[in-house]
């Protein structure tokens, strides 16, 4: 076994070919991949020394003998996703030079000389070979045809996309200083073993552990061990992470974040701080880097408490509201404020630090009151936090105020009273984190309220006044729409209070009549203001909204600098997935769903005169109302699921269809009926945004057209069998998969398990959900393929708008593929 450290360009010298072997994975790389490999490559080739190298990891190989004078050619062990990328990326610099342009000494001709051998056979011309379906694709995309649905051909649109959007002559030179340690195994090596070897599961190293390694590595024995005893053991002491890496990993983000200016994620947090000290030049003095990592992470371990209480108490009581909340998207602003303290880098950072933290803290109660997404925050928290700073003349607090401020109007910015009032009385307030939320807001309107009297926190918890799960008796004392009362403010604010851990679980679901006498012996005022009611019902709910949302505004008041007022942000920035409706001129009623719309509308309809019953009436099982001793409510007609009138269960209509659909139906309704039906907020929900904005980015998708609006969409059909794609866009995640249109069979089963293998084999580089394979077969449709995403941060937009275009591409030549390789399509 024999390895040297040779630049990777190198090894496509003189007349060669690496071969992937059959035994080998297929090449699997996705966009994450290769944006950081050319990352990579425009950092080191804007490093400062001229020796600057780039490790690119090993390339294993088997080389296997031959005479002199012939193509060498050697089998791929380990380091074909780096070979296949950088191969890749000299085919799209070549196309984007053309035959007319050169940077420096290249020129297309010369890049296509490291991916083809000269005056050979056809076999033996291309430098690089893979296996089977990536071979075919890797050939298209020389021949400057890129197509399939594999993650070649993926990579291929991918890397012409970087190549055009960036500085060629950058990433020529980055790959000039791209390295790699070639190891070329001997004939008594036994390649499957070694490779098995490579490959052996094992818990992979944290962000953290990599940062630690790249720090320590290479220096003395002496000084590694100084470093590691008085400077990274003590870091983990103050992020509480002596038994946990996932905390050096969130704060090495963080500290990323306002050292950068971007928005990076947990997982790239090792290759982002490697690229930042690279160039920044710090990698020169890693001693002195890891001693500044311990002093910054003393400092975000006082803001999360890790470490400690802030010295100044007043600091330290803002810091414990931010840390109650349990959102986090501040941190990186508010550490660089806290290093700003420390550092004395301005007259007023130390004095003004707890008036900027205060209104942080304003700033996000304020948000979470009035029912904002903070999607968005983390972007704008760490450009925040990269921003120079005041000059020394400037006012320290009102600089950073008036940077606050500018985001007025935004999605982010302040909210107004109005809205402040609004989202305490509609608001969901309990359950998953939004209970944390709820019961730092109540336990700070307490501390408020009682300075010196108020219990601790710690012996609290948050009280239902209405009980979670109602009785007979709340029944009766609610009245006839007890059921709908207590599924409306159940879970708002002003149904919530704090009650100490004894008496929540013994005061449960009793009356109100019972809780209201231990309510008047309780040492929390605003618990015992409760017990000023004579009963607890919808009306008593709103009175004790609008006392917190007059507690709240005291203690989290904003007016804005600029003299004006702030406007509460448009449907489309706000409220984005609420429809409303009304009848007439009648009340608004909200809704989040087109169902539930569709239903309550009918219900309003059948409400305002029974004889609308008839006029809804029709043969038409889709477009109208039907008796429900025609069909049974949850039973289907056809394929049509159909559901019980709220109010009216003696009559059920189909109420699925997308967002445009629905609320034409609605519109159409109140016609037939003779009264208008108004909806306002259809156009404007964020997944018809959305679909409008992948529109005007790609060009829309096969069938988008206009029409598409609603979290579910799907393709035209795509081949004879009429197959089509379908998406889901939901806010957490977006899934593609395939689905049949024809009746159930043995074929189409068969079929989708066919479409969904052909998925496993050429999609691999991207996250596929494998469950249920069986079953969904059955049903008509195949395994999907998945993306995480915040769909509320329009930031991530463009991403998943390629993602998706791009996923399309694949899923639709994969089904015009009449066959595969054992010709069974």
């Amino acid at each position: 076994m024999q390895a040297s450290h040779i630049p990777f360009l190198h090894l496509l010298d003189g007349a060669v070919q690496y071969v992937v072997p059959r035994w080998q994975r297929r090449y699997s790389w996705g966009q994450s991949d290769i944006e950081r490999l050319v990352d990579d490559l425009l950092v080191i080739a804007k490093a400062d020394q001229s020796e600057a190298a780039h490790y690119g990891g090993a390339l294993l190989t088997f080389p296997e003998p031959a005479p002199g004078g012939v193509v060498q050619t050697h089998r791929v062990v380990d380091g074909q996703q780096r070979l296949t990328t950088v191969s890749i990326l000299l085919a799209c610099i070549a196309e984007k030079l053309g035959p007319d342009n050169h940077y420096g000494e290249w020129n297309a001709n010369l890049l296509r000389k490291r991916l083809e051998n000269d005056g050979v056979g056809l076999e033996k011309r291309r430098k690089l070979r893979l296996q089977d379906g990536d071979e075919t694709e890797y050939q298209r995309g020389l021949a400057g045809n890129p197509s399939g649905p594999g993650a070649v051909t993926q990579a291929w649109r991918i890397a012409r996309r970087l190549v055009r959007d960036n500085d060629a002559a950058g990433l020529l030179k980055g790959l000039e200083r791209f390295k790699v340690v070639s190891i070329a195994l001997s004939s008594q090596d036994d390649p499957q073993q070694i490779f098995e070897s490579l490959n052996a599961t094992g818990r992979p190293l944290t962000e953290g552990e990599k940062v630690k390694n790249w720090l320590l590595m290479g220096l003395e024995d002496d000084v590694q061990q100084y470093l590691h005893d008085h400077h990274w053991l003590p870091m983990e002491r103050s992020l509480g992470a002596e038994h946990s890496s996932p905390l050096i990993d969130t704060f090495l983000r963080d500290v990323l974040r306002m050292l950068t200016g971007k928005n990076i994620g947990t997982k790239h947090s090792y290759e982002e701080f490697r690229r930042w000290a690279v160039l920044e030049s710090k990698d020169k003095d890693r001693p002195s880097l890891c001693q500044e990592l311990s002093r910054l992470a003393h400092l975000y371990g006082i803001l999360t408490g890790t470490a400690g209480s802030h010295p100044d108490q007043k600091v330290e009581r803002t810091l414990l509201h931010l840390r109650a909340m349990g959102i986090h998207t501040h941190r990186p602003l508010s550490l660089r404020l806290l290093d700003d303290a420390a550092q004395d880098v301005h007259p007023g950072a130390g004095q003004d630090l707890n008036t900027v933290l205060k209104y942080i803290a304003t700033w996000i109660t304020r948000l979470w009151l009035a029912n904002r997404s903070t999607a968005g925050m983390n972007t704008e928290a760490a450009s925040f936090a990269y921003r120079p700073g005041p000059g020394l003349d400037d006012d320290y607090a009102d600089y950073w105020i008036t940077i606050f401020s500018n985001q007025r109007n935004t999605r982010i910015g302040m909210p107004n009273d109005e809205e402040i009032g609004e989202g305490i009385r509609k608001r969901k307030a309990y359950g998953a984190s939004t209970t944390a939320s709820t019961y730092a807001i109540l336990c700070a309107l307490m501390e408020r309220e009682q300075p010196d009297e108020a219990p601790n926190r710690k012996g609290l918890t948050i009280e239902h006044v209405m009980p979670r799960k109602l009785t007979d008796q709340w029944k009766r004392d609610l009245g006839d729409s007890a059921e709908e009362i207590h599924e409306q403010y159940r879970d708002r604010l002003g149904n919530l209070t704090l009650s100490g851990y004894i008496a929540n679980p013994t005061m449960g679901t009793r009356p109100f009549s019972e809780k209201r006498a231990s309510y008047r012996k309780s040492g929390i005022l605003i618990t015992r203001r409760i017990a000023e009611e004579d009963r607890w019902d919808e009306a008593a709910i709103e009175r004790r909204a609008e006392n917190l949302t007059e507690k709240a505004l005291e203690l989290w008041p904003w007016q804005d600098n600029k003299g004006g007022t702030s406007e509460p942000p448009s449907v489309s920035t706000a409220s984005q997935d609420q429809l409303r409706w009304r009848i007439g001129d009648g009340p608004w009623h909200e809704e989040t769903f087109a169902v539930h719309m569709l239903l309550n509308v009918t219900a309003a309809l059948l409400d305002l005169d029974p004889k609308n019953a008839e006029r809804l009436s029709g043969q038409a099982i889709s477009s109208n109302l039907h008796p429900a001793t025609r069909y049974l409510p949850g039973t289907k007609a056809g394929r049509l699921t159909m559901r019980a009138v709220p109010g009216h269960e003696e009559y059920v209509l189909h109420p699925y269809g997308n967002w445009r659909e629905t609320t034409d139906r609605c519109r159409k309704m109140g016609e037939r009926c003779g009264v208008t039906v108004q909806i306002e907020g259809d156009d404007n929900r964020t997944p018809q945004r959305f679909w409008r904005f992948l529109m005007g980015q790609t060009g829309g998708l096969p069938g988008q057209h206009d029409e598409w609006r609603g979290i579910w969409q799907k393709t035209e059909a795509l081949n004879s069998q009429g197959e089509l794609i379908r998406f889901y866009i939901g806010p957490e995640r977006i899934v593609i998969y395939i689905r049949a249109t024809e009746s159930a069979s043995p074929q189409r089963t068969a079929r989708m398990h066919e479409c969904s293998r052909m998925i496993r084999e050429t999609m691999g580089d991207q996250t596929i959900n494998n469950r249920g394979a069986d079953k969904k077969a059955r049903e008509g449709r195949t395994i999907s393929i998945e993306m995480t995403w915040e769909r509320d941060n329009e930031e991530e937009w463009p991403d998943a708008a390629q993602w998706i275009a791009d996923q399309t591409q694949r899923v639709q030549a994969l089904l015009s593929d009449p066959s595969d390789e054992n010709g069974s399509r």
